[in-house]
């Protein structure tokens, strides 16, 4: 039937149909190109696909660990070290365990505290000439504790103390490695493929 044919109460009633589908359908992509401009994420989330502020992304990750223990972050200490990994680690390996990214971070769950944590790490440096030092800067709960500067290929044993202000009341403890001079594996490389120290063990006595 010809269009001009229909009764014209039924053609204003099928143009405003039209009318509100064009609307519907408009409406529904302003939502969706609002979502993906500013996604409803978690913020670490966010952080890291899309604000790109991190290269280490969180995980739900508390291993239990008792005082004094040294932890091997070798091929012989992989399923121990995997339940203190949050982010920013490669699988262990024969010599040691990589760093990734500009951030790494451990965590574990403790006993409560009254004094001090001595920390005990064995750690060397990537380098790769003319690049021959690596900066590491260690944060414990968010407070800083300790600066490295690592050179050689052998690992070296590096120990501070974490002070009762880091410690506060928490039962977990964070330990964060900030990477001043990280090596990517090819120029283009993205930064969360950075390089910068290989950790072999840890180790925490209380003072």
């Amino acid at each position: 039937m010809p269009w001009s044919d229909i009764p014209a109460p039924y053609r204003r009633a099928a143009s405003l149909g039209g009318y509100a589908l064009a609307a519907v359908l408009a409406g529904s992509e302003i939502v969706i190109l609002a979502l993906a401009l500013n996604p409803n994420v978690n913020a670490d989330y966010r952080a890291f696909y899309i604000d790109q502020t991190t290269t280490c992304l969180n995980r739900d990750a508390t291993g239990s660990y008792t005082l004094g223990q040294t932890v091997s972050f070798r091929s012989d200490g992989a399923k121990r070290a995997a339940s203190i990994k949050v982010c920013g680690w490669s699988g262990s390996a024969g010599d040691g365990t990589h760093s990734l990214g500009e951030t790494s971070r451990l965590r574990v769950k403790i006993p409560p505290l009254r004094d001090s944590l001595m920390a005990t790490l064995q750690m060397a440096a990537v380098i790769r000439p003319p690049q021959i030092t690596q900066r590491v800067v260690i944060s414990v709960n968010g407070v800083r504790v300790h600066a490295e500067t690592l050179f050689g290929k052998e690992p070296r044993t590096v120990s501070f103390v974490v002070p009762p202000a880091a410690l506060g009341k928490a039962d977990t403890l964070e330990i964060a490695f900030d990477y001043l001079d990280g090596i990517p594996p090819t120029p283009a490389a993205s930064n969360i493929y950075k390089r910068s120290i290989k950790l072999v063990s840890l180790r925490l006595d209380a003072i």
